[in-house]
């Protein structure tokens, strides 16, 4: 996914400074997608210059409103319906996942799933929270409750790996 085409999504529900862009990083997209406001605004600026989004208000310290163009709309569908994703994952919890049972003794391993068990309830709790927000708001066939339903499902497999993996690690000889 590049950080271009994420931008354009966002601006497609709605014109957006910079900082309103970089919370939805924050709040929104946690988990997916991080992206940095140091990140963000060069990103901005060359989506202006390429004529995918336009600043259609400029306010106090410089602050700028950036929309998308139609230019901007056909690139972003372009990217969805002709850019295969790149299915490649790169994730610290997969490359622990696999040293975990090599590197660790039984009780440090437990240790660090434990806290895996704790994060996962916790992030599915607050996740649950938001979905029963967004359903009382949008249609469940809407975009946010679609990306909701994909990270509650991801977060619900992390969860019961999790708890998996600390019942065979605690059966183990140490």
């Amino acid at each position: 996914m590049s950080l271009r085409h994420a931008l354009l999504g966002l601006l497609n529900f709605s014109p957006s400074s910079g900082y309103e862009l970089a919370k939805h990083f924050q709040y929104t997209l946690r988990g997916i997608w991080n992206a940095r406001s140091h990140q963000l605004y060069p990103e901005l600026s060359r989506l202006a210059a390429d004529g995918h989004v336009e600043v259609v208000e400029e306010g106090a310290r410089g602050r700028r409103t950036y929309a998308i163009t139609e230019f901007g709309r056909e690139e972003l569908r372009r990217w969805l319906v002709e850019v295969e994703p790149d299915r490649t994952m790169r994730s610290e919890i997969y490359l622990r996942a696999f040293l975990l049972s090599t590197v660790l003794c039984r009780d440090d391993a437990l240790a660090v799933l434990e806290r895996e068990v704790q994060v996962w309830t916790e992030q599915r709790a607050g996740l649950v929270a938001v979905m029963e927000r967004s359903a009382r708001m949008s249609p469940p066939h809407g975009s946010h409750n679609l990306a909701l339903d994909l990270t509650l499902r991801m977060t619900d497999a992390m969860l019961g790996w999790s708890q998996e993996a600390a019942t065979r690690i605690a059966t183990r000889p140490d």
